[in-house]
């Protein structure tokens, strides 16, 4: 059922052309909101995306940008605000290759998934940010972390590093923001199924396949899809969720109420993000 809780808003989501970003645009779009799809390359996964908005009746803008580049990512607000008037709503959801045994991590690999997941997240919501104290009708900035900010698995230390930052980062936007009107709050998916499937195999979406042994230890018994996401983003950016602030909310069936799996192993297939292997799939 199609509602109006983002009705008017102007909104940006990052690594948005496919996956979980893509899903975020298509429920934002459903509940009223016009969108920005960002992502490093624009091909048909894009155009089905924007498609999938405007199908919606709502307005959707393409903003090919590197959330890592400065010159980019201001860029990407100049020409999102000349084409809807002002930013309601950022979503930080870009992002990067993270798998790297820690007596291999290299500093250019240090470099490139903190300075897009981290530090391109802190710079591109304070940009969006000014633009939103500017204008002087509040917002909200959502970072799409993981639960890989709270738990460890083998060869995620850069990645759980960038995500246990972007917690901690909302929690000293909500009080640099006071009195504003802005909130600033993270999602931390768990297992989260974003692969791209053929239409004949979008049964197995979450599936016993793809979530392996691990659904055993997901109390829901079943994998996230995106559009699990996306309803807690629309939450956090809708009026319903104007008094949660500077907090991180997990969805991910329970699963990290019960710990990590024994037997768990290094971002394969099943693990939670599996299927985002390269920046800004999303």
């Amino acid at each position: 059922m199609t509602t109006n809780l983002l009705a008017g808003k102007k909104a940006l989501i990052t690594g948005s052309r496919r996956g979980i970003g893509a899903g975020i645009a298509q429920l934002f779009a459903e509940h009223g909101a016009d969108v920005g799809i960002n992502d490093v390359v624009r091909d048909e996964e894009a155009d089905n995306t924007i498609a999938a908005v405007e199908a919606l009746g709502r307005k959707a803008t393409w903003h090919q940008a590197d959330v890592g580049n400065s010159a980019d990512r201001t860029r990407m607000l100049d020409e999102f605000v000349a084409e809807h008037g002002r930013i309601d709503i950022l979503v930080n959801n870009a992002v990067a290759s993270r798998d790297m045994h820690f007596t291999k991590i290299t500093e250019e690999f240090w470099d490139h998934l903190v300075g897009h997941a981290l530090k391109g997240y802190l710079f591109l919501a304070q940009n969006a940010v000014n633009r939103m104290i500017e204008h002087g009708h509040g917002g909200s900035v959502i970072n799409i972390s993981s639960v890989h900010s709270y738990r460890a698995w083998p060869h995620d230390g850069v990645y759980g590093i960038v995500k246990a930052g972007l917690n901690r980062m909302v929690q000293s936007m909500a009080h640099d923001l006071a009195g504003t009107g802005i909130t600033a709050n993270c999602v931390a998916p768990g297992y989260i199924d974003s692969r791209v499937l053929e239409e004949s195999e979008e049964s197995s979406r979450a599936g016993d396949e793809y979530l392996g042994s691990a659904k055993g230890f997901i109390p829901s018994q079943r994998g996230g899809v995106p559009r699990d996401i996306a309803g807690a983003c629309v939450f956090l950016a809708s009026e319903l969720g104007n008094y949660v602030n500077g907090q991180t909310i997990t969805v991910d069936g329970g699963f990290i109420a019960g710990g990590v799996p024994q037997d768990s192993q290094p971002l394969e297939p099943g693990m939670p993000g599996a299927a985002e292997q390269r920046f800004m799939s999303g």
